[in-house]
């Protein structure tokens, strides 16, 4: 009887290993799926930031497409007068520019109804900010004519 009794002794505490090492095996599987759940969770989460994000943007790049296509149409006029500017202005005194540039270019674009930009700067389309402090470091004054003759000499 006690050699029966130790076999099944043996027998279950065998079976018990088999058992616990199952357990341990799906427990580890447990514990990797919830971790997979976790971070997907996460990422769920980022993701609907991210798309919240991008539909506020959406409202903000329609307001630009707006914007630019406005733009397109004013820049008809816009580019007329800085080629007429690029191409005649050159040789002559600041005050004979602002005269052909404002008291008769503009004018005339005006009367024609071109579209252009209300308040309109030859600076604005001929070069940038950037561009003016370089020039400003190399020693060039900051002035309008200044500024102009910059232009022509860059872009003439």
């Amino acid at each position: 009887k006690r050699w029966g009794a130790q076999d099944l002794l043996d027998k279950l505490n065998k079976e018990l290993e088999e058992l616990n090492d199952n357990r341990e095996r799906k427990q580890a599987v447990l514990d990797r799926l919830k971790a997979d759940a976790e971070k997907m969770a996460k990422r769920l989460k980022a993701a609907e930031e991210l798309i919240s994000g991008l539909s506020s943007e959406q409202k903000r790049w329609g307001e630009d497409k707006e914007a630019i296509a406005e733009k397109k149409v004013l820049l008809i006029g816009d580019c007329l007068l800085s080629s007429s500017f690029l191409s005649y202005v050159g040789p002559f005194d600041f005050t004979f520019r602002k005269k052909m540039i404002f008291d008769h270019w503009l004018v005339d674009i005006k009367e024609k109804e071109i579209p252009i930009t209300e308040g309109f700067k030859l600076e604005q389309l001929l070069t940038t900010d950037v561009e003016i402090s370089q020039w400003a470091s190399q020693g060039l004054p900051s002035d309008e004519l200044s500024v102009q003759n910059g232009i022509l000499t860059t872009r003439a």
